[in-house]
C-alpha cells in the first residue's frame, strides 16, 4: 500500500493527514496555528507532525495546500492573507526536513482535485469549486487538469463584478461578487434584515450573536423575513454561477466553504435562479477534500 500525506493550512490549524490509495483518510491530527503563527511554527509543526506518521507508514511524498498565491513549481508561497508567509519556501523547508518529495498548491485548488478524485466532482473532467466563506475563492478544472493561469492567480472568482458602481473591494474594484454573495456580505445582509424587522424570529435569534447560519436557523424555524432575504442571497449567488458558467462551462459546480454546509436548503435558493443545465451541488468531503487533495500533489490527479 502506498501512502502519501497531505496538509491543509487554514487560518487556525493545520489539517494533516495520510491518505491511501482508496483516497481515504487513515489517520488524521490538527496543529493549531493560532498559538505557533509564525512561518517558523508552522513549517516545525509540519515537519515534526510528519515525521511522527512516518515512523507508522511508508509514505511516497507529502503535499500542501495554502491559502494565498502560490507558486507550485518553486515550491514558494509568494504571499497569503491571514496566514504569516511572504515569499516564503514553504515547500522547500517541509522538504529539506523531511527527505521525501514536498509539493504544495494553493487550498482551493487542492479542494478541487480531492473532489476530483473522490467526491463531487468524480466522473467530470471539467469541473468548477466555488468557496463561500468570509470571502470567495475557488477553482477550475478544464480537461482534468487544474487550470492555475500563467502566474498562478487563476480562478479569484470573488473578483469578477457584479454591480460596476457597487460597494468597494478590499482588491481595489467595486462590485465584485465577493462583495454580495460572500458569508461576510450574508452576515451584513442579516444585519439589515434585523433593523428592518425587530420584532421577527431573526432579530430575536440575532441577540445571541449573528454569523453566516443565522438566517437558515430563523427562515427553518418559520422567519418569514429571514425567507425572504435568503431568497435575495440565492438570487445573488445564482447570478455569480451563472457568469462562471457562461465563461467557464463546467459540468459541475461544487459548492464548498461555511455557508455550504447548508446543503440542500441552500441549493434550493440557488437553483431556480439558474440557467442553462446547470449541475450544482455542495462538496461530498467537507473539511477532507483539502488534505486528500494535497496528498494527491505530485501524482497524476493533481495534474
Amino acid at each position: 500500500m502506498v501512502y502519501r500525506i497531505g496538509a491543509d493550512i487554514g487560518g487556525t490549524s493545520v489539517k494533516l493527514g495520510v491518505v491511501d490509495e482508496a483516497f481515504h483518510i487513515v489517520e488524521s491530527m490538527r496543529i493549531p496555528t493560532g498559538e505557533i503563527c509564525t512561518a517558523d511554527g508552522i513549517i516545525g509543526g509540519i515537519v515534526e507532525a510528519c515525521r511522527e506518521l512516518m515512523v507508522r507508514y511508508e509514505i511516497a511524498s507529502v503535499g500542501i495546500g495554502s491559502a494565498g498565491l502560490v507558486n507550485p513549481k518553486t515550491g514558494y508561497v509568494l504571499r497569503a492573507g491571514n496566514l504569516p508567509f511572504l515569499n516564503e519556501p514553504l515547500g522547500v523547508r517541509v522538504a529539506k526536513g523531511l527527505q521525501v518529495p514536498v509539493f504544495l498548491d494553493n487550498d482551493a485548488n487542492c479542494a478541487l482535485i480531492g473532489e476530483h478524485a473522490a467526491g463531487a466532482c468524480a466522473g467530470y473532467e471539467d469541473a468548477l469549486i466555488l468557496t463561500i466563506g468570509t470571502g470567495i475563492g475557488g477553482a477550475v478544472m478544464i480537461g482534468g487538469r487544474v487550470y492555475r493561469g500563467h502566474n498562478y492567480k487563476a480562478a479569484e472568482f470573488g473578483h469578477f463584478i457584479i454591480n460596476m458602481k457597487g460597494e468597494a473591494c478590499s482588491c481595489g474594484l467595486r462590485g465584485c461578487f465577493e462583495q454580495y454573495g460572500s458569508a461576510s456580505a450574508l452576515i451584513a445582509m442579516t444585519k439589515k434584515c434585523v433593523r428592518a424587522f425587530p420584532g421577527s424570529l431573526l432579530a430575536r435569534m440575532a441577540q445571541n450573536g449573528i454569523d453566516g447560519s443565522t438566517a437558515f436557523e430563523a427562515a427553518k424555524g418559520g422567519c418569514a423575513a429571514a425567507e425572504e432575504m435568503l431568497k435575495d442571497y440565492g438570487k445573488v449567488l445564482g447570478v455569480g454561477i451563472n457568469s462562471l458558467v457562461k465563461i467557464f462551462q463546467p459540468q459541475v459546480v461544487a459548492l464548498s466553504g461555511g455557508v455550504a454546509v447548508q446543503g440542500e436548503y441552500l441549493l434550493n435558493l440557488i437553483r431556480p435562479n439558474l440557467i442553462d443545465d446547470s449541475v450544482v451541488c455542495t462538496t461530498k468531503l467537507g473539511g477532507g477534500g483539502g488534505l486528500i487533495g494535497a496528498a494527491l500533489l505530485g501524482t497524476p490527479y493533481g495534474e
